[in-house]
């Protein structure tokens, strides 16, 4: 490997430990202090699914501004910014209506920071050169050190009024918007690397087709249909450590999830060349099946620990899979608005109606109902992919090129 791609993946990997730090609070508190701020299982449900349910629309529209523009780090840093106002905004004297709108505000700028760091990734290893996953367990590093130094040293657990969670995010928000200084000016494309344009996509109505294909449809709905059963875990698993187990430090808990997915993240690419692509897609989903129905059963709480090393499917199988399905799908200039449209569709639509749909599940049928018929969803997914989803398993020519130039300066 060339100095230069070890130096762009050294930045690269800071970036995704910045990325992940302020979901380290979102994703195992957020529930939590909707709780404290005295919100029920359906109405912590549907101001969740406010925040993903700007998804839907958010990265689209960020990306495509991104793309337009042709500044990505610019566009991502506008969006962190905001977030920080509108998340404030959040408090206990709110009714549940103006909270899931202060929710879709907040989610509207909050939402898009994965999908348009992921798409700004992939084009600059596509001309550069670069291992996705080996940037991308920046952000598993930064989760389970955030949630280590959460419990033990900030006892974030432990404040009843909640403003350490806020605190912290609020902090860590900065932190991400200033590692963006980390990221080189964007690449220029080269006469050894060009985009040869093609009928199909020289404009934007004719590269339509991209996204219209049958299997990239059925590749969509698979995936929306496996993150609207997995909301079931992220919208309401600190609740579940909490009413049914007594437990009450559950970073610990999450964060064993996140240390079982760092060796498949990191060898994603080798795992993906070796298996497919689709293939570690379809068993993320098989993950999730078996993780949703070990939650179900609702033995001990060993039980629910022996579940967590299955985030190394449900979250770094399912995660690297599908980001590269995309990423293969389409040409370069479009990796902003490819990897936009599938987040805005699969964590987008598809948490937004799994949290909703949970919290309602959960207020009048209780946890054991909700876990099994979600993971009867994600049995879905599986047959789905299985049936209509196509193999892919060479790159686009253009990546083709590009690992061709990293093998050349290795």
């Amino acid at each position: 490997m060339s100095t230069s791609v070890r130096s762009l993946e050294a930045r690269f990997f800071l970036v995704y430990m910045a990325l992940f730090a302020p979901f380290a609070v979102l994703t195992p508190y957020l529930q939590q202090l909707l709780h404290i701020y005295g919100f029920r299982h359906d109405q912590i449900g549907y101001i969740l699914g406010a925040v993903e349910s700007t998804a839907v629309l958010a990265p689209p529209i960020w990306g495509l501004l991104s793309d337009r523009l042709g500044t990505p780090r610019g566009v991502l840093a506008m969006t962190i910014l905001l977030a920080v106002p509108t998340f404030l905004l959040l408090n206990p004297g709110l009714s549940t209506s103006a909270a899931v709108l202060v929710a879709f505000l907040f989610g509207f700028f909050c939402k898009p920071s994965i999908p348009l760091t992921d798409g700004m990734t992939f084009a600059y290893f596509q001309r550069l050169g670069g291992d996705y996953g080996h940037v991308r367990i920046g952000g598993t590093v930064s989760f389970i050190l955030c949630c280590l130094v959460f419990e033990r040293y900030v006892r974030i657990s432990d404040d009843p009024t909640g403003k350490r969670i806020i605190i912290t995010f609020t902090v860590l928000l900065a932190v991400q918007a200033l590692s963006l200084l980390l990221i080189p000016p964007a690449p220029k494309q080269t006469p050894a690397r060009p985009e040869a344009p093609t009928a199909a996509d020289a404009d934007a109505p004719a590269s339509l087709h991209l996204f219209l294909k049958p299997g990239f449809i059925a590749f969509i709905i698979a995936g929306f249909l496996a993150r609207f059963a997995m909301m079931s875990y992220y919208s309401f698993f600190s609740r579940y450590l909490n009413e049914v187990y007594g437990f009450k430090n559950v970073g610990y808990i999450w964060l064993l999830g996140s240390i079982c997915e760092f060796p498949l993240i990191f060898w994603s690419r080798s795992i993906m060349a070796r298996i497919g692509v689709r293939n570690l897609f379809v068993l993320g989903l098989l993950g999730t099946v078996a993780r949703l129905l070990g939650f179900g059963y609702q033995g001990s709480l060993w039980t629910v620990i022996a579940m967590q090393p299955l985030h190394i499917l449900t979250f770094g199988a399912f995660h690297c899979s599908s980001v590269t399905y995309v990423s293969r799908s389409f040409p370069t200039r479009l990796q902003g608005s490819a990897q936009g449209i599938y987040y805005a569709v699969t964590v987008g639509l598809g948490s937004f109606l799994g949290s909703a749909v949970g919290g309602v599940v959960l207020e009048h049928f209780g946890y054991v109902a909700m876990y099994l018929s979600f993971a009867a969803v994600a049995a879905v997914a599986v047959l789905i992919t299985l049936l209509f989803v196509p193999k892919l398993e060479k790159p686009a020519p253009e990546i083709i090129l590009s690992d061709n130039h990293h093998k050349v300066n290795s």
